[in-house]
C-alpha cells in the first residue's frame, strides 16, 4: 500500500464527516451570497478547523470568488482546496543533519509518546542508522519497561536509569554514550506534563539546557506529540507548551481514528509549527513523514464519486452477478424437481393411497352396519304405522261422534233443563274433534289420544 493511500484510508472519518459536510451545504444552495459563507464557516469550526482559520478561509473566498466571477456554489470546493494548500506551506521534514542528532519528545500523558518513539526508532533502523534511546520519562510507572519493549522490538539501544532518576542526568548520559559509541540520532523520551503541573515544566526546560550544552553545534529537534482525536485541545497544549520548549514540529498521532483531521490545518495556520509526522495507524510501519500535498489531496479526495467509470463497471459486474445467480436458482431448482420423483414420490403417494382404505375400514365398524340397516326399517315402519293410528283412531272418533249426538238427543227429549248448555257442549265438542282429524302433525295426534283419554 502507498503513502498516498495510507494516509487517504487515515483520513476517512475526517474526510467523511468535515468535506461531505461541505460538499451537502454548498449543494444546498443555488447562489453564492453571505448566508453561504456563514454556514460553511461553521461547518469548519465543527470539523476542528478553528474559528480563527474558518474565518480567514472565508475571507480569502469572498476575494476570490469576487476576483474570478464564480457564481456556482459548487466550484467553491476547489477554491477552499487551493487555499488550505496555501496555508499548509512547504513540507519540513526531520533535521538529522549531525552526528548525534538529538530528538525530545514531549507531550501529556496518552498522547502517544512512546509508542511514537518506538516507531522512530523503527524507521532510522531501517534507515541504517545507529539509535539510541533515553528513558528520562522517570516519572510515570512502567515507562521505562514499556520504552525497552519498544527499543527491543526496533533493535535500537537504550540509556534508563531507576524510576525517580533525575531525568536531566539521564538524558546527559544517552548524550555523553551516544558520541562515544558514534550514534547517529538520539530520541529522548520524556514524562507527561500539562500546564498545571509547574515542576514539570520547570524540568522540561532543564533537559532542554542540558541538550543545548552536550550537544552544542548537533541538531536538535523538539517534538510535540498531539492526540488529534482531542480536536481545539491540542492546540492549547501547543501553545502552552511552547512557552517552556522551542517546539520544532508536531507529531499528531491517532489521525485515523478520529473526525477532526482538520485540526492540521489550524495548528499549522495559527501556531506556524509544521507538523512533521502523523500516525495513521497502530502498526509500527503506521508512522508516515507528514507530506502536505498529499495530505491535502487525501482530505479533498472524493474517492472518484464523480468518475462514471467506476459506476458503470460495478453496476455492470452487480447486474451479471444477478444474473449468474438467478441461473444458478434454476438449476438447482430443476435439479430438486428431477430428484423429487424418483426420492419422494412413493413416499408420498404410498401414505395417500392408504388413507381411503383405512376410513372404509373404520366406517362400516361403527356407522354402516348400523345406519343402513335400522334407518330403511324404520323408515319403512313410520307410513305403515302412521296410516294404521290414524284410520283407527278416525274410525273410532266417527263411532263414538254418533253415540254422542244420540245420546245427547235423548237427554234433550227426556230432559228440558238446561238443554241449551248441554247443546252448546255438544257443538262445540262436535267442531272441536272434526278439525283435528286431517291434521297429521303431532299436536294433532295428541288430540286424538286425549280425546279417548276422556272417554274412557
Amino acid at each position: 500500500m502507498g503513502i498516498f493511500q495510507k494516509i487517504r484510508d487515515g483520513l476517512k472519518k475526517t474526510r467523511d464527516s468535515l468535506m461531505k459536510g461541505m460538499r451537502r451545504m454548498l449543494g444546498s444552495f443555488t447562489k453564492i451570497d453571505e448566508d453561504l459563507f456563514e454556514q460553511l464557516e461553521e461547518t469548519m469550526i465543527m470539523g476542528d478547523m478553528g474559528a480563527e482559520t474558518a474565518v480567514q478561509i472565508c475571507d480569502r473566498l469572498r476575494g476570490m470568488v469576487k476576483e474570478r466571477g464564480i457564481t456556482d456554489p459548487k466550484d467553491i470546493m476547489g477554491l477552499i482546496q487551493e487555499i488550505t494548500a496555501d496555508m499548509m506551506g512547504e513540507d519540513e521534514g526531520l533535521d538529522l543533519s549531525t552526528k548525534p542528532s538529538v530528538i525530545l519528545v514531549i507531550g501529556v500523558n496518552g498522547a502517544g509518546k512512546t509508542t511514537t518513539i518506538g516507531k522512530m526508532c523503527h524507521q532510522f533502523k531501517n534507515e541504517g542508522k545507529r539509535v539510541l534511546a533515553a528513558a528520562a520519562d522517570t516519572f510515570r510507572a512502567a515507562a521505562i519497561d514499556q520504552l525497552a519493549v519498544w527499543t527491543d522490538r526496533a533493535g535500537a539501544e537504550l540509556v534508563r536509569h531507576a524510576e525517580g532518576s533525575d531525568p536531566a542526568a539521564v538524558v546527559f548520559d544517552a548524550i555523553t554514550a551516544a558520541k562515544a559509541r558514534g550514534c547517529d540520532v538520539v530520541v529522548c523520551d520524556t514524562a507527561g506534563r500539562l500546564h498545571n503541573k509547574k515542576n514539570l515544566m520547570q524540568e522540561l526546560a532543564k533537559i532542554n539546557r542540558i541538550i543545548d550544552r552536550e550537544a552544542e553545534g548537533c541538531a536538535k529537534e523538539c517534538l510535540l506529540v498531539l492526540d488529534a482525536t482531542t480536536g481545539q485541545n491540542a492546540v492549547s497544549q501547543a501553545r502552552l507548551f511552547q512557552e517552556v520548549a522551542p517546539i520544532t514540529g508536531i507529531v499528531l498521532t491517532k489521525l485515523d481514528g478520529t473526525a477532526k483531521g482538520g485540526i492540521v490545518i489550524s495548528i499549522r495556520n495559527e501556531l506556524g509549527i509544521p507538523v512533521k509526522l502523523i500516525g495513521i495507524g497502530e502498526g509500527i510501519d503506521d508512522l508516515q513523514p507528514f507530506d502536505a500535498k498529499s495530505f491535502i489531496d487525501a482530505l479533498f479526495d472524493r474517492e472518484n464519486e464523480d468518475t462514471p467509470e467506476p459506476v458503470n463497471t460495478l453496476a455492470a459486474d452487480t447486474e451479471e452477478a444477478a444474473d449468474e445467480q438467478a441461473a444458478e436458482a434454476d438449476t438447482a431448482a430443476d435439479d430438486t424437481a428431477d430428484d423429487i420423483p424418483a426420492e419422494s414420490e412413493e413416499a408420498i403417494e404410498e401414505p395417500a393411497a392408504e388413507i381411503p382404505e383405512q376410513i372404509t375400514e373404520m366406517i362400516p365398524e361403527t356407522v354402516t352396519e348400523t345406519v343402513p340397516e335400522e334407518i330403511p326399517q324404520i323408515a319403512a315402519e313410520i307410513p305403515e304405522t302412521a296410516a294404521e293410528t290414524v284410520s283407527a283412531a278416525a274410525e273410532e272418533a266417527a263411532e263414538e261422534v254418533r253415540e254422542t249426538v244420540e245420546e245427547t238427543a235423548e237427554t234433550i227429549a227426556a230432559e228440558i233443563t238446561g238443554p241449551a248448555e248441554d247443546a252448546e257442549a255438544s257443538e262445540a265438542e262436535t267442531e272441536e274433534e272434526p278439525a283435528e282429524e286431517p291434521e297429521e302433525e303431532a299436536p294433532k295426534k295428541k288430540g286424538f289420544f286425549s280425546f279417548f283419554r276422556r272417554k274412557k
